[in-house]
């Protein structure tokens, strides 16, 4: 990952790439970087998009047509930004966790099932953020709609060092917006065998409730101590995470989490929390890694 880098975008030509796209453009120009506009597919994939007839010549022209698209779509929302437009032939996943090696930031549409059927839906999203090399978004909603208001930027907590990292950049992020930091920690009794916990399940309630409050005060101490001056509020949630999180999403500019939580399995968090998150936010959501 380099924090320099470009911001890498996936495109498919569906109306959730697009907004990805449009999304993308605007966080490139706030970083003053290029942004680099991604088709992949398969070269043996036999879903393709009306405009990719058959093979050979014609798929590849239709191919890059394509990617000029998504490039045109960038420049009308950012007409000065530096914008590059590429075609790779393996899978949209594959193809995207190899760009993040260089790129501060890669941004994917949340998955509509658009016009190229399955390249850059849920899976790929989950894909992406389970093995990029650097801090993934997903794009959720009316993007364009919202980009005049002033959001908060929400953030989930849970005493992992992965949310730690969360946390700083959704400060970053906060800061870099003039907008306000929302930080939420949630919190359960009830035992779950297949969902990690942000406070130890077997918790008696009101410890639970109280660990909670820790984790929260111990939140909002760092972010004062690191950003002098932020605008940073919080609070606990009796909730699972995945829900919790959804609601907290709904009026946001964009909900930060980390790659995993206290449980300490991937695949566990991106099955159950960033699952979730990825299918059902209401705002951009932004996995720290």
């Amino acid at each position: 990952m380099s924090s320099v880098g470009p911001v890498v975008v996936g495109y498919d030509g569906s109306p959730s790439a697009t907004s990805a796209v449009r999304w993308a453009a605007r966080e490139a120009r706030r970083r003053s970087t290029r942004l680099d506009v991604v088709f992949a597919r398969d070269a043996h994939d036999s879903h393709l998009e009306p405009s990719l007839p058959g093979g050979g010549d014609d798929a590849q022209a239709g191919a890059r047509a394509l990617a000029d698209r998504g490039r045109g779509t960038a420049l009308e929302v950012e007409p000065d930004l530096e914008v590059e437009a590429t075609v790779e032939y393996t899978t949209p996943a594959a193809t995207l966790v190899g760009a993040s090696l260089d790129a501060s930031v890669v941004v994917v549409g949340s998955g509509d099932h658009g016009r190229v059927r399955g390249e850059l839906g849920g899976s790929v999203a989950l894909a992406v953020a389970a093995h990029a090399h650097c801090p993934v978004v997903v794009v959720h909603g009316d993007v364009e709609a919202l980009r005049d208001v002033n959001l908060p930027v929400v953030v989930g907590v849970d005493g992992s060092a992965a949310s730690t990292d969360a946390l700083l950049h959704a400060a970053e992020v906060a800061v870099s917006r003039q907008a306000s930091l929302r930080v939420v920690v949630a919190w359960w009794t009830r035992a779950s065998a297949h969902l990690e916990s942000y406070v130890a399940a077997e918790f008696p309630r009101e410890r639970a409730e109280q660990g909670a409050e820790r984790q929260l005060a111990a939140a909002l101490a760092q972010v004062r101590e690191a950003f002098d001056g932020i605008d940073v509020e919080g609070e606990t949630v009796e909730a699972y995470p995945a829900p919790a999180l959804v609601r907290a999403s709904e009026g946001a500019e964009r909900l930060v989490v980390g790659s995993r939580g206290r449980g300490g399995f991937a695949a566990l968090v991106l099955g159950s929390v960033s699952h979730a998150l990825v299918r059902e936010a209401h705002c951009p959501v932004t996995i720290v890694r």
